[in-house]
């Protein structure tokens, strides 16, 4: 579902203070638990799509969330970028067109990033990255605190 990405954002996750305890569908406010601050992951805007499903089998409830999206200009500056990415190590944020964050990912539940070299459907110039995340809480809403407002 294409929702009006406007930002994604990461941080390693050793940078981060637990919050895996927090319940299903929680608020926070996630930069109460930074232990440095979020870098900015470049991409081109109308190719994001995000999708979260919460499926229930033997092992009960949980979510699988994915984000995919393109980067098109100044293709091997940001090669380095992905292959830092690739793994699970990373916990990231988006935000939405509408100001909501979303925080993908926790120490417990790691995101996966992955990419290919090419945009399908649009050119062989560029990147597709995509990152899911396979939790018991799901996306987390990230709410700015008073102070902050």
């Amino acid at each position: 579902m294409k929702l009006g990405v406007r930002k994604i954002r990461y941080i390693h996750h050793t940078k981060v203070a637990d919050y895996s305890y927090l319940p299903a569908g929680s608020s926070f406010t996630l930069n109460s638990f930074l232990l440095d601050t979020l870098s900015d992951l470049p991409f081109v805007p109308e190719t994001a799509e995000i999708s979260e499903n919460w499926p229930y089998d033997a092992e009960g409830k949980r979510s699988e969330f994915s984000l995919t999206a393109a980067l098109r200009a100044g293709k091997d500056s940001y090669r380095p970028i992905l292959q830092e990415l690739t793994g699970r190590k990373y916990i990231f944020e988006v935000e939405l067109i509408s100001g909501v964050k979303y925080v993908i990912g926790s120490k417990e539940f790691l995101p996966t990033f992955t990419w290919t070299d090419g945009v399908s459907g649009i050119s062989s110039s560029g990147f597709t990255f995509r990152i899911e995340c396979k939790s018991l809480h799901g996306v987390l809403l990230d709410v700015p605190s008073v102070a902050n407002l």
